[in-house]
């Protein structure tokens, strides 16, 4: 008598990858809360078992659940935090595509140094969650992900991650402010910079874009015209005031945020240097207040809330496709000339005052 070969069941393909039946289903459903482990065991134990599992009458496909809501992840730093000018637009920026997409999102601030997982993370309040201020910490950005969370981090570097990154032309927007300042002819000396803190990629990348635009005119980065500080207001007057007390300040600087640009126009002030007569500045972002410095100021414009927009969007499309690849989005970013750059007129001593 012929022997009838039984059809491989859902069962027998749970059994093998030593997981739930709910959880092979979901799986087969491409539910975003599968670990990629148990993904992969059932997968496994599918091929072997040679498992199809059945589409449901009148559709090819299991449509995802709904996504209600998402989450916004900052460290606690005032660089981060919703009161900075910069992370405020970024912040905005997503809520108003939350907005539109009819989904809520719950802002939390969350700390590595902890221990702990984000609240919303630990009791799975929500579909997915965009990460800033996170990219130095690989360890705890895996412990997220291993929950199954869909993730996409924003203003940093590619990790070897299963996530998405949005980020701004750093490196670009640091050549061309440089650039700037050259082509104005401030090449002896060069340019100084007043850059950021070493493990904050877009400080990095600006920096980078810095020294490109240096060594094309046959220049190199002399440490003493480069200064590091916070990003802070005060961090940038500080480094202002250490680049004018060198035996030959600079004639022109830039700064790696507008913040740090603040700070350097009000130490300029205080010590009767006028921009961009003795000094020109360049600062970075176009946040609300540098039109409106005394001169205004030029800066490298980057578009924040469409930052935070782009990151909701990427997110949305990787809880519904859980096995999208990695992307790695730039945004261009561009100059706005104002008027605190200007060509170098004949030194004078800047110590004065």
């Amino acid at each position: 008598m012929a022997r009838t070969e039984q059809r491989s069941t859902l069962r027998a393909v749970a059994e093998r990858a030593g997981v739930s039946i709910g959880t092979a289903s979901a799986a087969f459903a491409g539910k975003a809360w599968v670990s990629d482990s148990a993904r992969a065991s059932i997968r496994t134990a599918a091929e072997e078992l040679d498992y199809h599992p059945r589409a449901r009458r009148g559709s090819t496909a299991v449509a995802p659940p709904p996504v209600t809501s998402i989450g916004f992840l900052s460290q606690p730093s005032e660089m981060f935090a919703p009161g900075s000018p910069y992370a405020a637009a970024v912040l905005f920026g997503a809520q108003q595509a939350c907005a539109q997409l009819n989904i809520s999102m719950n802002y939390e601030v969350s700390d590595p140094a902890s221990g702990r997982l984000p609240l919303s993370v630990e009791r799975r309040e929500v579909g997915g969650v965009l990460l800033l201020g996170h990219g130095c910490d690989r360890d705890y950005l895996r412990r997220i992900i291993d929950t199954s969370i869909a993730c996409v981090l924003l203003e940093h570097g590619d990790v070897g991650l299963e996530v998405d990154y949005v980020r701004h032309d750093d490196a670009d927007g640091g050549y061309r402010a440089t650039g700037h300042l050259l082509d104005l002819g401030h090449v002896d000396p060069a340019p100084a910079i007043i850059t950021g803190p070493a493990d904050v990629l877009p400080a990095q990348q600006r920096l980078a874009g810095y020294a490109r635009a240096l060594a094309e005119r046959g220049l190199a980065v002399e440490p003493v015209y480069l200064r590091r500080a916070d990003l802070s207001a005060a961090g940038g007057g500080a480094a202002m005031a250490e680049l004018l007390d060198l035996p030959v300040p600079p004639t022109a600087v830039f700064c790696a945020n507008d913040e740090t640009a603040l700070g350097a126009l009000e130490t300029l002030r205080c010590r009767g240097v006028q921009v961009p007569r003795d000094i020109s500045v360049v600062g970075y972002d176009d946040i609300k207040t540098a039109a409106y410095t005394m001169p205004p100021l030029t800066t490298v414009a980057s578009d924040k809330e469409l930052l935070g927009a782009q990151a909701v969007w990427h997110l949305l499309e990787r809880i519904r496709q859980p096995g999208l690849t990695s992307r790695d989005t730039r945004l261009a970013v561009r100059l706005i000339e104002r008027a605190s750059t200007g060509r170098p007129r004949t030194r004078s001593t800047l110590r004065a005052g």
